[in-house]
């Protein structure tokens, strides 16, 4: 019985704690478009990270803040929610500036972000950085994604 018992606190621990990256890019996929997918993304971005402190889950929480500022409507809150995901993309990197799918998160932001808003000055670097090193990654998927967003 004591093994079932940590079988299934295993699992769900799993289950809860350790979820694929593919299930955040999955999020990331769908928030753009979707409210409903963003506010999930930024849930369960921030637990993950909460629980892990790792710095890629703070770059999904940043993204998914850069969603909302795409989904409000009231100009204060699309500024408060730009600002805040730029910060924490920016911590993001501090703490982890040669991972890949972090500096790929930030090149599309900075792309897709309005010249006026100033972010915009790391895009020569991060995708020089971006083309050195994604050949290197073991994660298939996120190759994939990188070759389809930039035409290789």
């Amino acid at each position: 019985m004591k093994k079932v018992f940590l079988t299934l606190v295993f699992f769900f621990a799993m289950m809860c704690y350790g979820q694929d990256l593919s299930d955040f890019r999955l999020l990331l996929q769908k928030g753009e478009n979707s409210e409903t997918a963003t506010k999930t993304l930024i849930a369960t971005s921030q637990e993950a990270y909460t629980k892990t402190k790792k710095p890629i889950y703070e770059a999904f929480f940043a993204v998914g803040n850069f969603f909302m500022a795409k989904h409000a409507v009231n100009p204060l809150s699309k500024y408060s929610y730009f600002n805040k995901g730029k910060k924490a993309l920016e911590n993001a990197l501090k703490k982890d500036p040669n991972n890949l799918e972090i500096r790929f998160m930030r090149f599309i932001s900075q792309e897709q972000t309005p010249a006026f808003l100033g972010y915009n000055k790391d895009l020569k670097s991060d995708k020089t950085f971006i083309l050195a090193e994604y050949k290197k990654s073991k994660d298939e998927d996120l190759i994939k994604r990188i070759k389809m967003h930039l035409k290789l």
